[in-house]
């Protein structure tokens, strides 16, 4: 894939097929069950503390799992699902933490409120205020503050990357430093969503969609970046993640890209539940867990 990818040139049912995974997997409930498999298997294994509070909206709440013996002064993780900022749930994403508690990290699976309930602009600041409050935790969950790191999926590297580089609310304090982005699959141009038919759930504007797009604000970290995506996704999803990697290149922020062979939108994140593939290897290494 050379040069910047011209989604203009589609025609509508282009659009949806590039810029809608569910339209381009239509089989993902099979894959949606096989997260559900592996959530819940880790669920029954880790320890966890479950639906506690970092804000007042209904959906505001996340999952703590902290190992029996952490690292000292361990590394915190903050994991962030996808769901195209209207469906799915921090329960689906639970075996992502498996690998970095079995490792000796910290991990907190978030969830946050959803589109249609709230608009993408609420979602941002409750992912905000969700990193403050686990920043102001970590100390006392026998983590580092410097150690903090994301992980996203889909519209959760879309937040996660917000998080990085989104200009900070002067009400929430000092930003909390990012160590690293660990970007899955995501999406971080905004536009192209404005001509899909999920929108009408997501009720994005030209003017929100501008103000959340990412990759035209990418961020500056000292600490390095991973954009992940599998090469079986359409052409247009995975040019999302081309270009973001540059994007972050050209900010001076030390990013790699890596294409997962053979992956879709939903099976590429099968590989999170085992420590030893090189998706997860990779990760665990950015946040000091190898």
């Amino acid at each position: 894939m050379s040069g910047r990818y011209d989604w203009r040139r589609l025609t509508p049912e282009q659009i949806e097929a590039q810029f809608n995974p569910r339209a381009a997997v239509t089989d993902y409930d099979r894959f949606f069950a096989g997260w559900t498999e592996r959530a819940e298997a880790a669920r029954a294994r880790l320890p966890g503390e479950y639906d506690l509070r970092y804000g007042t909206g209904p959906l505001q709440t996340y999952d703590l799992h902290r190992p029996a013996q952490p690292k000292a002064d361990a590394p915190l993780v903050l994991l962030i699902h996808g769901g195209y900022w209207r469906g799915l749930d921090k329960a689906s994403f639970s075996f992502v933490a498996g690998p970095v508690v079995d490792a000796g990290g910290v991990a907190v699976n978030l969830n946050y409120d959803l589109c249609p309930a709230v608009t993408l602009d609420v979602i941002v600041r409750q992912m905000q205020e969700a990193l403050v409050h686990c920043a102001g935790k970590a100390a006392g969950w026998g983590c580092d503050p410097a150690k903090l790191h994301v992980i996203g999926h889909s519209a959760g590297a879309h937040l996660a990357a917000m998080l990085a580089a989104a200009p900070w609310p002067g009400d929430l304090g000092p930003k909390p430093a990012i160590a690293s982005l660990g970007l899955i699959s995501g999406v971080y141009e905004l536009e192209p969503v404005l001509h899909v038919s999920v929108n009408a759930e997501i009720r994005l504007d030209d003017a929100m969609a501008r103000r959340n797009s990412v990759a035209r604000f990418a961020p500056k970290l000292s600490g390095p970046v991973l954009v992940a995506v599998g090469d079986a996704e359409p052409e247009g999803w995975q040019a999302q993640s081309v270009e973001f990697h540059q994007a972050c290149r050209d900010a001076g922020t030390p990013a790699q890209l890596m294409r997962i062979a053979g992956a879709n939108h939903f099976d590429i994140l099968f590989p999170l539940a085992d420590a030893a593939s090189p998706l997860t290897t990779h990760l665990l290494r950015q946040c000091g867990l190898k």
